[in-house]
């Protein structure tokens, strides 16, 4: 047992040496020149890597660096550099015969320079094109016998520059697994990275095969999962816009020929759309369908459905980037949405209520068209809110002034509006409302038109055409009830200020009294009794006479 023990021991020790021998006798510099030689074939780059070693443990042959050139029209600079490359080979055939069979790669802390020119062309269009796009790096040799079991990408930074972009995006933290890659198939690939601004994106599915006239043309087949988008932070939107938020995404995504089909949802929190506005209470979630073509740098949202609870309202239109600067074209249409599910999102589109209201039931329904870049958005359309009560706030005493020159008394509590309409032209100035038609329970209706500015000042006219039995009752009863009193509302939205325009009103009962003023039979003095007399009295009364 001693012998076998000693001859098994001298055995294992002879096994040390020779492993820790052999790469003394396989200079791994050698493949060198081979291996630059077969990428640069193979991507139709030049690629450059520095000194090689060679590990018997790992199996593998390691680089210190790797550039691959950019193609020239787009800059003199690499295109990809890192700090390490490690080439895993078959060991037997590389000490015996010196035959080098690579079974994987790994690539660590890899950077990427993506560039598109102002024709939307973009600088890795030519990688692996058998082409002549890029004349004085390597023409593309077939490669339908390059195959690598594995690949991965560690540590990576992708910095992406848009032409026109005030500075690229940068993607972190770029972590990429890849099995059977080849460029003349399809492989899988499982993509994950960090967003510009904050959240993180992760792409599951299969890529190729690459397509040898223009990789941007390669298909592309996957699920695709985006968490804690900062809109805002991303760089994607103009500060101007007034847009932010944080969205989560899920979407399945199919690309061939540059042209992608995009179907998922997404869901926003704490969104603002609005300059004047500020963010959602609750989370926004929009169902989407999209086209998009990447030569154009434009799509179309061919359905969209923006949803608030039970709340649901239409989107589509299109959309397209020049020089950095996103345009569009969409218009959103919903009808009969509820208002309890709605009020908690109104102030991500700049609906600001007056301080400590609220609004209680009824629907709402919208027709809007928006167009124009999204840093100066400009949008259309009309609104409306019907059967519904705000809270909280008492349009009778408001308009207790305006009601004192009819005599009578308005109604107090809550504000009960029977419907609310009114055409809108939405733009980083500010709201103009026109042909706004409000009735309100008690009151009667109201209509006029005026603005919103981008800081939320007031400068609205408006009529109140009241009611009999509400406002007017008592004094004058029906005599005037068709008695048009004008008013204006100033202050700012959560704190409107109500002003009578006391000229207008009181043109305004004395043109509803009409000529019946002239058949009215004179009272004694000091005792009013006719109509005419009585608002006399009231009037008088209301200036001190």
């Amino acid at each position: 047992m001693k012998r076998i023990l000693t001859i098994a021991g001298a055995a294992l020790g002879a096994l040390i040496l020779i492993l820790l021998v052999l790469p003394m006798f396989v200079n791994a510099d050698t493949f060198r020149p081979r291996i630059e030689d077969m990428a640069s074939q193979a991507l139709g780059r030049k690629v450059q890597i520095g000194n090689l070693s060679f590990s018997i443990f790992s199996g593998s042959l390691t680089a210190d660096n790797l550039s691959v050139a950019d193609d020239p029209r787009f800059s003199q600079s690499p295109f990809l550099t890192a700090s390490s490359l490690k080439i895993g080979v078959k060991i037997w055939p590389l000490i015996t015969s010196k035959h080098l069979e690579i079974t994987g790669i790994a690539i660590d802390q890899p950077i990427v320079h993506l560039i598109s020119n102002s024709a939307n062309q973009w600088n890795y269009s030519t990688l692996a094109s058998t082409g002549n796009s890029a004349p004085s790096q390597p023409k593309a040799q077939p490669t339908d016998n390059l195959t690598v079991a594995k690949l991965d990408v560690t540590h990576g930074k992708v910095t992406v520059a848009e032409a026109g972009a005030k500075a690229p995006s940068v993607y972190n933290n770029v972590q990429m697994e890849t099995t059977n890659f080849s460029l003349a198939s399809a492989f899988p690939v499982t993509l994950l990275l960090d967003l510009p601004g904050g959240g993180t994106m992760k792409l599951n599915g299969n890529v190729g095969p690459v397509n040898s006239t223009d990789a941007t043309l390669t298909p592309l087949e996957a699920d695709v999962k985006v968490d804690s988008f900062d809109i805002a932070k991303s760089g994607f939107v103009e500060p101007a816009s007034g847009i932010s938020g944080v969205a989560d995404l899920t979407n399945h995504l199919s690309a061939a020929n540059a042209k992608a089909h995009l179907k998922g949802v997404a869901t926003l929190h704490q969104l603002k759309l609005a300059t004047n506005g500020a963010p959602s209470g609750v989370p926004i979630a929009m169902d989407f369908d999209l086209d998009y073509s990447l030569p154009q740098s434009s799509g179309t949202l061919n359905s969209g459905l923006l949803h608030v609870g039970h709340a649901q309202a239409n989107v589509n239109g299109t959309f397209a980037s020049k020089a950095a600067v996103t345009s569009i074209d969409m218009t959103a249409a919903g009808q009969g949405m509820p208002i309890d599910d709605l009020v908690a999102a109104l102030p991500a589109f700049g609906v600001i209520l007056p301080s400590g209201s609220s609004l209680h039931g009824g629907t709402m329904s919208i027709n809007v068209h928006a167009q124009g870049p999204s840093s100066a958005l400009v949008a259309t359309g009309n609104i409306g809110a019907y059967n519904t009560r705000l809270a909280g706030f008492d349009l009778g005493s408001k308009l207790s002034a305006v009601s004192k020159l009819t005599g009578g008394h308005a109604p107090t509590g809550d504000t009960q509006i029977e419907r609310f309409t009114s055409n809108i032209n939405y733009s980083p100035a500010g709201i103009q409302a026109s042909n706004i038609v409000l009735v309100v329970t008690g009151i009667g209706q109201v209509t006029g038109s005026g603005t919103m500015s981008a800081s939320n000042a007031l400068n609205f006219h408006l009529v109140a055409q009241l009611s009999s039995g509400g406002v007017l009752g008592g004094t004058l009863g029906q005599t005037v009830s068709m008695a048009k009193l004008p008013f204006a509302v100033e202050g700012t939205a959560s704190q409107p200020k109500i002003i009578p325009d006391v000229g207008g009103a009181v043109g305004g009962v004395v043109s509803g009294l009409g000529g019946m003023l002239g058949g009215m039979t004179k009272g004694t003095a000091g005792n009013a009794t006719t109509p005419a007399q009585k608002l006399g009295k009231t009037l008088g009364g209301l200036f001190g006479k």
